[in-house]
C-alpha cells in the first residue's frame, strides 16, 4: 500500500530533531573537502501559485442519510498561497463531528523536566553510530548524488554529514522545499481545527496510542542499533532530481482544486521510505510500534464507520494518497458497502439531497486566511 508518511511514527526516536538541525555545526569531516563548487539553483519553469485559492472538493462517503465529508491534504503546497475553502468552512461551521487526520499518539510520560534529560541522548540518536559520516555508511554512488542535491539546497553546510541517511534526507527535502516556494504544514487540519472548536464542533482524535515506558533505553537502543535508511536516501534525492517540477505542479493543482492533474502526477513520497526505514528498527518495533501505516488506516475505518452509524455530518481530514490509494481509505470503505462520491461527480439518483453544503453565507464564524 502506498501510504504517505506517519511521520508521527518518528515522535520516539527523534523528539527534538525538528530544532536540532538548527544547532551549531559539528566539526567538519575529512571528505567535505572534495566537496563539489555550489552550481546556481535550477529555475523551473512551473510557477508556484499564490493568493487566494478554493483547494480541492471533498469526497462524500454515504451511508442512507448520513454524510461523511473528506478533504484531502497534500504536502507540500504552495508557500505564499492563502486558501479560501468556503464550502469545508460550512460543513465544519454546522458538523455534529470532526475527524482529525489518521495518525499515532506517542506518550512517554516524562514531562518538560523529562524532556530535558533526554535531549542529549536524542540529539547523539540523530547521528551515526561511531561517529561515522555519510562518506562511510552510503554506497559511493549515492553519496555522489548527496553531494550533487546538497549542494544545490544546503551549500556547505558539514554538521548534517554526521547524521543518519534518514534525519540527513529530511533536512535536505526541508531546504529544498523552502528553495521551490513550497512548505510542508498541513493548513487543512489547522482551518478546520480552528473552526470547529469556534463553533463548539465535536473533533474526535482518530490513531493508535502507543505507550512508551522506557523511552531513556528506546533512545539509547535507538543510538546504538543501525537503520536500513539507504532506501530513504536514495527515495529522496531521486524525487529531487526528477520530481521538483511535478512537485511543484502537484502543489498548483491542489491549490486550484484540479484532482485530475493530481491523480495524472501519481507518486511515491520519499517519506513512506524513510518512515518504514524508522518503524524497521529493534527500538520501535519491541515498543508497538510494528504494523503501524496499517493500524492507523484500520482505527481511521473503524472510526469513520462509526460516525456513519451515528451522526447526520462528519467532516474528516486525510492525506491524499492514504485516501486514494488503490487499497486506501476509500477504497476501504467501498469495500464495506459505503457510497462514494468524488468532488464533482455526480451522487446516485437515489441519494439524499439533505446534506448538501450550506452556502458560504450562512453563520460561520469568519475565519482568516492561513499564514503564509
Amino acid at each position: 500500500m502506498r501510504l504517505r508518511p506517519l511521520a508521527l511514527a518518528i515522535a520516539l526516536i527523534a523528539p527534538f530533531a525538528a530544532n536540532a538541525q538548527t544547532a551549531p555545526a559539528e566539526s567538519a569531516p575529512a571528505t567535505e573537502a572534495s566537496a563539489p563548487a555550489e552550481p546556481t539553483l535550477a529555475t523551473l519553469e512551473t510557477v508556484v501559485v499564490t493568493g487566494i485559492q478554493p483547494g480541492p472538493g471533498l469526497w462524500q462517503i454515504r451511508k442512507g442519510e448520513h454524510t461523511l465529508w473528506v478533504m484531502a491534504t497534500l504536502s507540500p503546497l504552495p508557500k505564499r498561497m492563502e486558501w479560501e475553502p468556503r464550502e469545508l468552512d460550512a460543513l465544519v461551521a454546522r458538523a455534529d463531528r470532526v475527524l482529525t487526520s489518521p495518525g499515532v499518539d506517542v506518550d512517554a510520560d516524562i514531562g518538560f523536566f523529562g524532556s530535558l534529560r533526554l535531549l542529549p541522548t536524542a540529539l547523539r540518536a540523530r547521528n551515526n553510530p561511531d561517529d561515522k559520516t555519510l562518506a562511510e555508511v552510503l554506497p559511493s554512488e549515492l553519496y555522489a548524488r548527496w553531494q550533487a542535491q546538497k549542494a544545490i539546497y544546503m551549500g556547505r553546510d558539514r554538521g548534517v554529514e554526521n547524521r543518519r541517511p534518514v534525519f540527513a534526507a529530511y533536512q535536505l527535502m526541508d531546504e529544498a522545499l523552502g528553495d521551490l516556494d513550497l512548505k510542508r504544514e498541513n493548513i487543512v487540519w489547522d482551518r478546520v481545527e480552528r473552526i470547529a472548536k469556534r463553533n463548539d464542533r465535536d473533533i474526535v482524535r482518530v490513531g493508535v496510542s502507543i505507550k512508551v515506558e522506557d523511552p531513556r533505553d528506546a533512545l539509547k537502543e535507538f543510538e546504538r542499533s543501525a537503520v536500513d535508511d539507504v532506501g530513504c536516501m536514495e527515495s529522496t534525492l531521486a524525487r529531487l532530481e526528477t520530481d521538483t517540477a511535478n512537485m511543484v505542479e502537484r502543489a498548483n493543482a491542489w491549490a486550484v482544486g484540479d484532482l485530475q492533474t493530481l491523480e495524472e502526477l501519481d507518486f511515491d513520497s520519499e517519506i513512506r521510505a524513510c518512515a518504514l526505514a524508522l518503524l524497521g528498527t529493534d527500538a520501535l518495533k519491541n515498543r508497538g510500534f510494528n504494523d503501524l501505516p496499517k493500524r492507523v488506516v484500520d482505527e481511521w475505518v473503524r472510526v469513520a464507520e462509526e460516525s456513519l452509524a451515528g451522526h447526520a455530518t462528519t467532516v474528516a481530514v486525510a492525506d491524499y494518497q492514504v485516501l486514494t490509494a488503490d487499497d486506501g481509505l476509500l477504497a476501504a470503505m467501498r469495500g464495506k458497502g459505503y457510497t462514494i462520491i468524488a468532488p464533482g461527480e455526480e451522487p446516485p439518483a437515489d441519494a439524499v439531497a439533505e446534506d448538501q453544503p450550506a452556502e458560504a453565507s450562512t453563520n460561520v464564524e469568519a475565519v482568516e486566511p492561513a499564514s503564509n
